[in-house]
Order: structure tokens, then C-alpha cells, then sequence
């Protein structure tokens, strides 16, 4: 007679099915893990002391906008407020106003050890002068004139770095649902919500030592 045992909720089992159940709790086991291990990889990088900052100081930063992924919280400034039209040099009133939110970034210990990485973005209206012959060296110039103000406000070197994207990453497309061009007001709302720089808080990136070698 095959002897049996008694098994957690009052189940019972011959000891030849014993490894079915062993293997049934095992794969509970692994389901439970792997299912963890999924949640954490696709959880959003944490804004949240940046988020509480921008509404506690909403009047302070009006039209600035930040958002979140998996690995990174962009904050996009709108570049109307750091510039003058068809310029480079960022304005002392919007200086002013970045001061506090640098100062902020290097409080918070979720950004400790962030990559930032400034983009520049410029509407789709050529530009073609004798300092910029480009919209791609415009948000360029602009990307870095960024950079060295957070540079100066005592953000590590190390971890700064520019993206220049000239026209070609706009927020807001320069075509309707139909795809017909935009014209008009809301052309120009396009153009204007497109005109920005954006501060990239990246979670670090792996050691390049641990890359591994695929061509050499």
C-alpha cells in the first residue's frame, strides 16, 4: 500500500505523486519571482521630488513641463523663455529662475549619481546667419550654453553632457490628424512648443568595461 501524507489545506498525496506537487510549488515559486523582477524592470525612474517641487513652485514655472519614463525625467524648458529669438545666450531673468531648480536637483538623492544630458530643439523655421548656419548648430550652441550654467551651479562635469537635435524631434507634429501642414495659430503654437531645451536626468549607465567585445 503506497503510504500517504497530509499536505498544507488538508490535501493528501501517495509518496509516488509527491514530486508533481514539489514541482507545482516550484513553478509557483518561479512565476512569483519572474512576475517581480518584471514589475521592477518596467517601473517608471522615480520624479517624484522633482514633480512635488514644480507644484509647490507651479507660479514659478509656468509652461515648463516634466515627464518620466522608464529610465529617465525630462524636463523640458520652454526655449522662448530661455532665449531671444534666433539667439544662443540664455536670458539673466531665466538664469534667475533656474537657480532654485538646479539647486534642487542636487538635493535630491534619487539624482545623485543621474547622467544629465541637455537637448537642444529648434522649431522648423530655417535659419541660416553668419554665427548659425543651421537649426541643428542653433540647438547646439543653445544645448551648451545650457550645460555650462548647470556647470557653474556645481553639477559634476563628469556627468553632463549635449544632444542637438535641430528641428528634427518637434513635440507637437507639424501636420493635422488628415496630414495636411498646419498653418496659422496653429502653426505657430506648434513652432512654439517645439522651441525648447530639455534637461535629461538618466539613470547611470553601465561601465563600459562591462560591455562585451562583439568587433574589434
Amino acid at each position: 500500500m503506497a503510504r500517504t501524507r497530509v499536505l498544507s489545506g488538508g490535501r493528501s498525496a501517495s509518496s509516488a505523486d509527491e514530486w508533481i506537487v514539489t514541482f507545482g510549488d516550484l513553478m509557483g515559486l518561479l512565476f512569483s519571482f519572474f512576475a517581480l523582477l518584471t514589475s521592477l524592470s518596467t517601473a517608471p525612474k522615480n520624479c517624484n521630488g522633482l514633480a512635488k517641487y514644480f507644484e509647490d513652485n507651479r507660479r514659478l514655472y509656468q509652461n515648463f513641463e516634466l515627464r518620466n519614463s522608464k529610465l529617465e525625467c525630462v524636463i523640458t524648458l520652454p526655449s522662448d523663455f530661455l532665449f531671444r529669438s534666433g539667439e544662443d545666450s540664455v536670458q539673466p531673468r531665466a538664469l534667475r529662475r533656474l537657480e532654485p531648480l538646479v539647486k534642487k536637483i542636487k538635493e535630491l538623492k534619487e539624482h545623485k549619481n543621474d547622467l544629465i544630458i541637455v537637448e537642444g530643439n529648434t522649431d522648423n523655421v530655417p535659419i541660416h546667419t553668419r554665427k548659425f548656419r543651421s537649426n541643428w548648430e542653433l540647438s547646439s550652441a543653445r544645448a551648451t550654453n545650457v550645460a555650462d550654467f548647470l556647470l557653474k551651479e556645481g553639477l559634476p562635469q563628469k556627468q553632463l553632457s549635449i544632444r542637438a537635435y535641430g528641428d528634427q524631434r518637434p513635440l507637437v507634429p507639424y501636420r493635422d490628424a488628415a496630414g495636411k501642414p498646419l498653418r496659422g495659430n496653429a502653426l505657430q503654437r506648434a513652432r512654439e512648443k517645439n522651441r525648447r531645451v530639455e534637461i535629461a536626468l538618466v539613470n547611470p549607465p553601465t561601465k563600459l568595461e562591462e560591455y562585451g567585445v562583439l568587433f574589434h
